[in-house]
């Protein structure tokens, strides 16, 4: 089981955090066979945990869902590095469907040693190809690992906002930013932009990219907040300072931020009667 992986894997540094005692054991246990595996640090609350992952920056992560100072989604949503993470949980039901989407592993206790090593052999294969990736293109740059991170990050995000906002009320989005998972408030946003098939969140303090399409977020948005305004634009409405004729039918609208953007003809009607 470990030999494999040995001889073509560096060493993962891994981390273990949930809030009882015995189950950090069983994972350290469960480890013991796999010598490409060091466990760097263990946590036991969602603060702990926190700490000891920027602290250490782990290649993983064996993360309890349920814990007394919060869950998993707060530790995600608070840490710098983020890590590939290997949920555990003991009854939510609507977290495993989340954590099905494919961005990460998850355990559902009690598991089985053959179920937790078939996840450890998942991140394990993850870590080898990332390698492969880093390796093949030092020539080239490290385009296609950073794409390969990105994507990951934006299925981390997915499954926070899953978790963390459920249903169809988009109050809050998450996004990657740099090297974390942050929420945006649908409040502080002042327009919107497509960007292929993402969309740029612009507010007074910075842009960021969401990975979902504009048409995805215009069927999730308060209508009675956000209009949208021309194919690749939504604009949030108590951010229009005023409306100028374009003269040829449409509008060009200037937001509180100085922004201009152009209010297309075949939505001109609606916007004039919402904020004129």
């Amino acid at each position: 089981m470990s030999a494999s992986s040995s001889e073509t894997t560096s060493s993962v540094r891994a981390v273990i955090v949930d809030d009882e005692p015995p189950a950090r054991t069983l994972v350290e246990e469960f480890l013991a066979p796999y010598d490409t595996i060091d466990v760097v640090g263990q946590a036991g609350s969602v603060a702990e945990a926190v700490t000891c992952i920027d602290t250490n920056t782990p290649d993983l992560v064996f993360l309890d869902v349920q814990m007394p100072d919060g869950d998993g989604f707060d530790v995600l949503e608070q840490i710098e590095h983020l890590p590939d993470v290997v949920f555990s949980t003991a009854y939510d039901e609507y977290a495993i469907r989340a954590f099905e989407t494919g961005a990460v592993d998850y355990l559902l206790k009690p598991y089985k040693r053959s179920r937790f090593d078939t996840a450890v052999e998942r991140v394990l294969a993850r870590h080898s190809h990332r390698q492969d990736e880093g390796s093949a293109s030092a020539a080239d740059g490290p385009a296609s690992s950073r794409a390969e991170a990105d994507a990951y990050a934006d299925r981390i995000a997915d499954l926070l906002q899953a978790a963390k906002a459920p249903g169809n009320d988009l109050d809050r989005l998450y996004v990657r930013h740099g090297n974390k998972i942050i929420p945006v408030e649908m409040d502080d946003v002042l327009w919107i932009k497509a960007a292929g098939d993402y969309s740029e969140l612009h507010t007074r303090e910075d842009t960021y990219l969401s990975s979902k399409g504009i048409g995805e977020l215009v069927e999730r948005l308060d209508d009675s907040q956000f209009a949208r305004v021309h194919r690749s634009h939504v604009i949030a409405l108590s951010a229009v300072d005023h409306l100028r004729s374009d003269d040829s039918g449409g509008y060009v609208a200037r937001l509180v931020d100085g922004t201009r953007l152009r209010i297309s003809r075949s939505y001109a009607p609606e916007i004039r009667n919402r904020i004129v």
